[in-house]
């Protein structure tokens, strides 16, 4: 009889986007246990920390109809590519899922999880998919970090949940966030334990502190923090912390340069609120890449590991093959990261025309995009906050564009945008992923109208299961077409408030 704890030996084939091992039972672990049936056999097993190729003995902790999640007991066969994980919180903390793989195999498995996914779809031929672009050191890489807070026997802690829960690990270091950002965690407990702030309780609802968010500029060594909070009268005391978070920040070669309140009193899990109050500084902080600078707020959205993100974005300037006049559109365009690396290539040929347009949602993304384009000189890029979507559909009658690039959420692009860009007749389409699941089923949808240039994967959360994707396509008999035209004139910046 098959019970909670009752041990199972697995052969491991394959590892889930969970980091999971995925696997089929071989025979029970135990002597004692009763022999493994055919439905033992044929359920899949989801192991904790298991790695292909491994046969493994774990502990049955969740039993569903169609699958058991366990947790691994012992490695019988273990896999050359595992080895020890350099992190004391590992594997407990849910930040990482792949500290007991070695990189190059960890780049070999996002590479196959991207072919997974996308080597059904038309055109997907072998030689289009290029090797993985990894990182030379994978620590310290997140430019965001957020830390939970939670309290216990009155004290407070702050850190990363455990793996699968909502139970905190008061962690002193780690391996993929800042530097920078751990030493502001370690300052910020001290600071609310010696002064006695409390930690938020979902529970019972009460406490004040709920995260910290580090914003970590690497080129410019800026550091902006925002304390997420259930009640505003902890400003002052916030206020009153700000010499001593100023010089832990300098002692690791850093400047705090903002602080921002975030007041968070809904009950659910949603980690920010709109509400952000601006306490100390200026209200944003820098970061470079590709020599370009851009301005981020507390909301913005920009890429994590700004290492990785210049390989990514000289892989969108080079797929896009910019030339003199051509229009650029940029989908989800955030502070306009990806839209001024395009808009500064098409400037810099000798017979330099052409623009870029960028749209995007949040209303602060879009005033940092055109501060940073004002920053860095750009003028031949214009932004436009919208719904992307919505955006489009407005627009399909007007549009002529010559390269379309979309960065769109985990979610990926929804009907309507799928269809404008479907009947758009540009020439080249570049989309960036963050989910390869996703991505191939919008790619599948727009299969009968573009084709597959190039699949290039860039790992740029090193020691996590996420993998980062940019696919070049191209018109299917593309010069037999007529691209519709686009007007975006006067009359619709002014609509969407560009002047």
């Amino acid at each position: 009889m098959v019970t909670m704890d009752t041990m199972f030996r697995i052969l491991i084939r394959d590892v889930n986007e969970r980091g999971q091992g995925v696997g089929t039972v071989l025979n029970d672990g135990h002597n004692d246990s009763v022999n493994a049936s055919d439905l033992d056999r044929g359920k899949v097993c989801f192991v904790n920390g298991a790695l292909p190729g491994e046969v493994v003995t774990a502990r049955l902790i969740e039993d569903k109809r169609n699958y058991r999640v366990l947790d691994l007991v012992d490695v019988e066969v273990p896999s050359p590519d595992r080895v020890l994980p350099d992190c004391p919180y590992y594997p407990e903390c849910g930040s990482c899922q792949l500290r007991h793989l070695h990189y190059d195999a960890e780049l070999r498995l996002k590479e196959n999880r991207v072919r997974h996914f996308l080597s059904r779809l038309e055109g997907a031929y072998p030689a289009k998919f290029l090797p993985i672009i990894g990182v030379g050191d994978t620590r310290h890489y997140r430019g965001k970090s957020i830390f939970p807070f939670s309290q216990e026997d009155g004290i407070v802690t702050i850190g990363q949940y455990r793996r699968g829960t909502n139970d905190l690990i008061d962690i002193r270091c780690c391996l993929v966030q800042s530097e920078v950002s751990l030493a502001l965690v370690n300052t910020v407990r001290e600071l609310a334990n010696m002064d006695e702030v409390t930690a938020y309780d979902r529970t019972t609802q009460q406490g004040i502190l709920r995260h910290l968010v580090v914003r970590t500029g690497f080129a410019s060594r800026h550091v902006m923090l925002v304390f997420v909070v259930n009640d505003p009268s902890v400003k002052e005391t916030i206020l009153s912390w700000v010499p001593a978070l100023e010089e832990t920040v300098l002692d690791a070669g850093y400047t705090l340069k903002s602080v921002w309140m975030n007041l968070q009193t809904s009950r659910d899990n949603r980690i920010l609120s709109d509400d952000y109050r601006f306490l100390f500084g200026e209200e944003t902080i820098e970061e470079e890449i590709n020599g370009l600078r851009y301005k981020i707020s507390p909301d913005s959205f920009f890429q994590i590991n700004p290492v990785q993100t210049e390989k990514l974005f000289r892989e969108v300037v080079k797929a896009a093959n910019t030339k003199p006049g051509d229009r650029v559109l940029d989908l989800y365009c955030g502070v306009g990261a990806i839209a001024l690396q395009l808009a500064s290539d098409i400037a810099s040929h000798a017979q330099g025309s052409g623009e870029v347009i960028g749209v995007e949602i949040v209303e602060a993304a879009v005033d940092n995009a055109r501060d940073n384009a004002k920053l860095n000189g750009i003028e031949n890029v214009h932004f436009i906050k919208a719904e992307a979507s919505k955006w489009l559909h407005e627009q399909k009658d007007k549009l002529m564009i010559d390269v379309i690039v979309v960065d769109p959420p985990r979610k990926g692009l929804d009907h309507t945008a799928l269809d404008v860009i479907r009947n758009a007749n540009c020439e080249r389409l570049i989309y960036v992923s963050c989910n390869p699941a996703t991505l191939a089923r919008d790619l599948d949808l727009l299969s009968d109208r573009y084709q597959i240039v190039d699949i290039q994967p860039v790992d740029m959360f090193p020691r996590t299961m996420h993998v980062e994707t940019a696919v070049i396509l191209s018109k299917k008999n593309a010069n037999a077409m007529n691209c519709v035209e686009i007007d975006v004139g006067a009359e619709d910046y002014c609509k969407h408030g560009n002047l």
